[in-house]
């Protein structure tokens, strides 16, 4: 079985290497100059860029190469398995499921499985280190694909970010939803619902958002390994590892910046939490 994810998972190229997984970029636009997430541009690129007020563009990868990844393992009988950003955020997934129906054409026998993890950043990156491990431990296709649904299903994403404007203005939050609170320190905290980021809740300072953030943890029964992810923003995502491992049963939290797309369309400051609910 091959495991195929595209650049949303903010996986490192490193991590992914080591998990086995070949990567599918997202392209990022910047003023007349294009890029492919993370094998020609970092995060921290992406953000210096939006501090010097550029807008970074973002565009999903065309079904020609999501057919030419799969093909390089359908022709060789293997098994493939992908693991995609949220269909509600990209047509990053629909672009994948076009290729899926064009090596079906040639190859009608090709066993190609593909997952909308409704998800995103580290999110899908949980997902797929789990993934990793099943296929790692040698269990068969049925077995593999039933565990990455059950942990589609239970992983908890958790969102604060210092401008919703920002989310509200590349489409990928409803003008409607987003409210002001720059000037009153109002921090928003958000999370992803059948795929879409959607405010939960809105709290005054970052202080009661990570507050709030250990008190859900909690009450969904989060325990074993999560993970947070930062834009620009190391000692917030520090200062929030310190209070869930104090305060909560997760015993391992990883922290790392988030990718290039991602935070083309969140801009600094924004911090996430991912971890799987009910114990699992």
């Amino acid at each position: 079985m091959k495991l195929i994810i595209d650049s949303c998972s903010d996986l490192s190229l490193e991590r992914a290497r080591e998990l086995g997984a070949d990567v599918q970029p997202l392209t990022i636009q910047i003023g007349d100059k294009s890029y492919k997430d993370q094998f020609e541009i970092t995060s921290e690129e992406v953000i210096q860029a939006i501090k010097d007020g550029k807008r970074p563009m973002t565009s999903q990868p065309n079904p020609e190469a999501f057919a030419s990844m799969f093909k390089e393992y359908t022709d060789k009988n293997e098994s493939i398995i992908y693991i995609g950003f949220s269909s509600a955020l990209s047509g990053t997934y629909q672009s994948a499921s076009i290729a899926k129906d064009m090596i079906l054409e040639e190859q009608p026998d090709a066993d190609i499985t593909l997952f909308d993890t409704e998800g995103a950043s580290y999110g899908i990156g949980l997902i797929i280190e789990r993934a990793a491990g099943y296929i790692a431990d040698g269990d068969d296709k049925d077995t593999v694909t039933a565990k990455i649904q059950k942990d589609i299903s239970n992983i908890r994403h958790l969102f604060t970010v210092d401008d919703l404007d920002y989310l509200a203005e590349g489409g990928r939050l409803s003008k409607g939803s987003a409210f002001v609170g720059g000037l009153l320190n109002i921090k928003p905290l958000l999370h992803l619902e059948g795929g879409k980021l959607i405010p939960l809740e809105k709290h005054r300072g970052l202080k009661k958002v990570f507050k709030r953030m250990v008190e859900i943890s909690n009450e969904e029964g989060a325990r074993a390994t999560g993970h947070i992810v930062h834009a620009d923003a190391e000692k917030a995502a520090n200062d929030l590892k310190k209070q869930l491992l104090e305060k909560t049963d997760l015993e391992t939290i990883n922290i790392s910046s988030i990718g290039p797309t991602i935070s083309s369309h969140t801009g600094d400051g924004t911090i996430g939490l991912f971890y799987f609910k009910d114990g699992q």
